[in-house]
C-alpha cells in the first residue's frame, strides 16, 4: 500500500514522557520514524522579557519559531525522506505496513502549521508537579552520569527553576488548555508499559488496515 503516512502525534508538558512513549511506539511499529519538535524549536532561546511579552499578548502559537518543521512533517507524511535533526542521518518510513510516522510535539493540533498533518493525537495528562519532578530528575541523572557536567547543569537547572513560576508554568497551562481538547486519546500518568498497552489498541482501531501489525 502506498499513499500518505498516518501521523501519530504524542503531546504533553515537558517531563510527561512524550519521547519515551514515542520511542516505544516506534519499536512496536516497525521502526516508525520520529520527528521531534525539540529539534526545531527556538522559543527556549528567547530572553525572559520576550517570553513575558508573548504571554501578555495571549501566547499566539503562530509566533512560536519552528523553522522547517511544517515542511519536514509534510514531506515525511508524503513518504519522503527528511533530515533527522535530533539524531543525525535521515528519517524515512519503514517498508511495508503500517505506514506510520510519529511526531513528538508540545503543540498538537493547536499549531496550524503542523497540526493539519496530524491524524491521531495522544495527550499525556501528567500533573505539573509530576512533570516538574521528572524534568528535575533528568538534570540530576545527567550530572550523575558525568560529574564533570555538574556545574553547567546546575546553572541550567537554576535558570529553569528561575523561570518556572512566572514563565514556564503559565506556558504549560496554556498548552494544556489549547492542546488537550484536540486529543483523540488522553492518557493519565502511568508507567510506560501501561501507556503502551493503552495506546496500541487505540491506534489499531484508528488505523484498521494496519491493525494486525500494530497488535503483534
Amino acid at each position: 500500500m502506498s499513499g500518505p503516512a498516518f501521523v501519530v502525534a504524542v503531546a504533553g508538558p515537558p517531563g510527561s514522557g512524550k519521547t519515551s512513549l514515542a520511542e516505544a511506539l516506534s519499536r512496536q511499529l516497525g521502526g516508525a520514524p520520529i520527528l521531534s519538535y525539540d529539534a526545531y524549536e527556538r522559543i527556549t532561546a528567547w530572553p525572559p522579557d520576550r517570553v513575558a511579552d508573548w504571554l501578555r499578548r495571549g501566547a499566539p502559537l503562530a509566533e512560536v519559531p519552528l523553522p522547517g518543521l511544517a515542511t519536514d512533517l509534510a514531506a515525511l507524511k508524503r513518504g519522503e525522506s527528511v533530515p533527522d535533526r535530533a539524531r543525525g542521518g535521515s528519517l524515512r518510513l519503514p517498508r511495508g505496513e503500517p505506514r506510520v510516522a510519529l511526531f513528538d510535539t508540545l503543540l498538537g493540533r493547536a499549531h496550524a502549521g503542523t497540526g493539519c498533518h496530524i491524524d491521531y493525537l495522544i495527550w499525556l495528562d501528567v500533573p505539573f508537579d509530576v512533570a516538574l519532578a521528572r524534568k528535575l530528575r533528568s538534570f540530576t541523572a545527567e550530572a550523575l552520569r558525568d560529574p564533570r557536567a555538574g556545574p553547567p547543569l546546575l546553572a541550567s537547572l537554576d535558570a529553569y527553576l528561575g523561570r518556572y513560576e512566572d514563565l514556564l508554568r503559565p506556558t504549560y497551562a496554556i498548552q494544556r488548555q489549547r492542546v488537550r481538547p484536540g486529543a483523540d486519546l488522553v492518557l493519565p500518568a502511568a508507567p510506560l508499559a501501561d501507556l503502551l498497552a493503552a495506546a496500541l489498541p487505540a491506534l489499531a482501531r484508528a488505523l484498521p488496515a494496519a491493525a494486525a501489525e500494530i497488535s503483534r
